[in-house]
């Protein structure tokens, strides 16, 4: 394209160097204009921006905003302090992509849909799954309902960490994904219920069970023990016509009927496909909100999506015995 597309980024913490910033230096973005950075402490601004090619470094966003000609702006900044720093570059005019969680209690994230409606801008929330390759791989097979079939049952997991300070940080920190991951798959819910087994204030266990609007069935196990590595993470889809699809650890892809079977996932040579960054859906959803912002474009998942996320999360939780309580992150994650 003869115009880059022209981008600032607030945020210069743990998360953001670990994924935005090197999302943001792979040669997929070379129609994109690495603006500017904004973070409170001008040091850690200054250090990303020369490592990963971003032009200037601010301390305040409104000052960013008014003196750069941006097209668009990640936030970065962490579930509490994201809904007010949102709203600040909508009110701006400025579409924003939100890295999760929007908020931590589903009333910030309101705050942000409202803004967004009234100025008419894209919002998108960074659930990056949704962008992995094999999820957009699964995607593929259960879309194509004829040889697939329609979906009837979803059965999910996500194992946590007990590093998290309260239950639901842990859920809304981390199990998100897997709700979100879900509603991808199935769309709106209709009926939830839930039950815990808690052996502390923050630790425990969790089980479910989802019935979405068009009938599909759900279930769902998380918790606060497993933590990262090969067992972490498992989706099944199963179809009406015998047929299935198995998402593992977010980067194997197994479909299936009464016959055969067949395995997908990266070859791990060292090309961009198989980055980490780029398998993992952080490139691809950057690369979403760019082009959904270009072309006037819904994102997936966008605010709205998130509001209804975050009310299932809380429902969730509420149905489970688990106060809706976040507490913050130490580094140890």
């Amino acid at each position: 394209m003869d115009k880059k597309f022209k981008l600032g980024i607030i945020g210069a913490g743990i998360f953001a160097e670990a994924n935005m910033y090197p999302s943001l230096s792979l040669h997929f973005f070379d129609h994109v204009d690495r603006v500017a950075v904004c973070d409170l402490s001008a040091e850690r601004a200054e250090r990303l921006a020369g490592k990963y090619g971003w032009g200037k470094t601010y301390q305040d966003y409104h000052k960013m905003i008014e003196q750069e000609d941006l097209d668009g702006v990640i936030v970065c900044v962490g579930g509490k302090y994201a809904p007010d720093v949102s709203i600040g570059v909508l009110r701006e005019g400025l579409p924003v992509f939100i890295e999760k969680p929007s908020s931590i209690y589903r009333d910030g994230t309101e705050r942000i849909a409202k803004v967004a409606e009234e100025t008419g801008l894209i919002a998108q929330v960074g659930h990056q799954k949704r962008h992995g390759l094999a999820y957009k791989r699964a995607k593929e097979i259960v879309s194509d309902k004829e040889n697939f079939g329609n979906i009837i049952q979803i059965e999910s997991k996500m194992h946590g960490f007990t590093v998290f300070p309260t239950f639901y940080t842990c859920m809304l920190e981390w199990q998100c994904h897997n709700l979100d991951i879900m509603r991808h798959f199935g769309g709106d819910i209709s009926e939830i219920e839930a039950k815990s087994n808690r052996n502390s204030e923050s630790t425990g266990a969790l089980v479910g069970m989802l019935q979405f609007e068009n009938g599909i069935l759900g279930s769902f196990a998380w918790g606060t023990y497993g933590g990262p590595g090969q067992f972490v993470e498992r989706i099944e889809i199963l179809s009406d016509k015998g047929r299935g699809v198995i998402i593992r650890n977010a980067c194997e892809v197994i479909s299936y009927d009464e016959e055969t079977g067949a395995h997908w996932t990266h070859d791990w040579n060292p090309i961009s496909q198989n980055q980490s960054h780029v398998f993992n859906g952080y490139v691809y959803e950057l690369l979403h909100f760019i082009d959904c912002v270009q072309n006037n474009k819904t994102p997936y998942p966008s605010i709205f999506d998130e509001v209804k996320t975050m009310k299932y999360l809380e429902t969730i939780a509420v149905k489970a015995g688990i106060p809706v309580e976040w507490a913050p992150v130490g580094s140890a994650l």
